[in-house]
């Protein structure tokens, strides 16, 4: 079976979809009787053979100010490539224009379409954009956005969600062909013996002292406005220091939200995977302050690495920490809870709370069984559809 992902929601530069597709080339790897192919966004059209598949990147039009995420929009190139690679099951990792170019580019298929939702757009990008209209405006707009999901979605022949969280939201908009599928972790990479105490005295943390950490994006739909609204409270904490790693639209806020506090460092975006591990370990608690995480990698690596979480009491990272019983949830949006369960934790038994939150990341998350169960369901539906043409015929 040949499996090809059309995503502009893939950056070279880092994030969970990155992660997703870097994971998912891996296991293609160990499973050649298997076919991979993506088709990503990127500056100019180009073919990059990888270890366990093919990458073209496609042109796209830059939509970060720093460039880091483009808009597929040459659909001759994503035509003439799913022409010649004839897949069996075309995957489409956005809502917005992938997923028409997708359709319109393999109408000759017999493909499976797959469509992966892997943001929470509705509620994450537009109803934040419209917060300052009133009700009577903002609502039946976010509303209308809410039915271009079920619009689009019912459309494909599986929808895949990684969190119970995401599968209830879209049977609450009528969809009701979503396939639940959580992501994995890499356990041995992600692991409590990563701590690092050198990395902790780069970081100005000596001993007795307590490192506070976030991994991920400067935008709003991961929270960031209420950690640069919490810091100025957690930065005149004596003894404890936070760290942030990442970049994007609201990095000026988190740098002018930062800069009284010396105790609080901005790391800017971590590519190497070994340093970022032991960052990771190397932190007391993690901070996962995004409300509409559809799955929340970063806080699954953190459970991994040994390390306690307090998160948004929504989304997938929130159903997360509660099933893992070693972390705290705070209300959505609100800074004073946000501190109140930083608080609540750093008062708890963190070595304890560490274990558990290894344990549970190894017996719950592992890429081997997500690719294993998605492939095993794709499998399914191709087979279905070969015996639905035979019988047409």
């Amino acid at each position: 079976m040949k499996v090809c992902d059309i995503s502009s929601f893939y950056s070279d530069l880092g994030g969970g979809v990155r992660t997703y597709h870097h994971q998912k080339l891996a296991w293609f790897a160990r499973h050649p009787e298997h076919e991979y192919v993506m088709i990503v966004a990127g500056p100019d059209n180009q073919l990059t053979p990888e270890l366990g598949g093919r990458v073209y990147r496609v042109r796209g039009v830059p939509v970060s100010r720093k460039g880091h995420y483009r808009q597929l929009a040459d659909y001759r190139e994503i035509r003439r490539i799913l022409q010649a690679e004839r897949p069996d099951v075309i995957e489409v990792g956005s809502a917005y224009l992938d997923c028409w170019l997708a359709w319109a580019a393999g109408r000759d298929s017999r493909a499976v379409f797959s469509g992966f939702y892997h943001a929470d757009f509705p509620d994450s990008y537009i109803a934040p954009a419209v917060s300052g209209l009133p009700a009577g405006l903002g609502r039946p707009f976010v509303n209308c956005w809410r039915h271009y999901v079920n619009f689009v979605y019912r459309r494909f022949d599986v929808t895949c969600v990684t969190s119970r969280y995401v599968q209830d939201k879209l049977r609450g908009f009528g969809l009701h062909n979503t396939f639940l599928v959580p992501l994995g972790v890499d356990t041995e990479r992600f692991h409590p013996r990563e701590r690092d105490e050198r990395l902790r005295r780069e970081l100005g943390v000596a001993p007795g002292e307590t490192l506070l950490l976030y991994v991920g994006r400067f935008w709003s739909e991961k929270g960031i406005d209420v950690l640069a609204s919490a810091m100025d409270a957690l930065g005149r904490r004596p003894g404890l220091h936070l760290a942030l790693a990442g970049d994007g639209a609201l990095e000026d806020r988190v740098r002018a939200a930062a800069a009284p506090h010396p105790r609080i460092r901005l790391l800017g975006f971590v590519a190497d995977p070994a340093r970022l591990a032991r960052l990771y370990a190397s932190a007391d608690v993690f901070l996962s302050p995004g409300p509409y995480e559809t799955f929340g990698l970063t806080t699954v690596e953190a459970l991994s690495s040994g390390v306690p979480v307090v998160a948004a009491d929504g989304g997938g990272a929130g159903e997360t920490v509660a099933a893992s019983d070693a972390g705290r949830l705070f209300r959505a949006h609100d800074p004073r809870d946000f501190i109140r369960r930083i608080d609540e934790l750093l008062a708890a038994d963190l070595p304890a709370l560490g274990r558990r939150a290894r344990c549970f990341a190894e017996r719950n998350y592992s890429w081997q069984r997500t690719f294993g169960r998605l492939v095993g369901r794709y499998a399914e539906l191709c087979d279905a559809r070969r015996a639905s043409a035979a019988l047409a015929a």
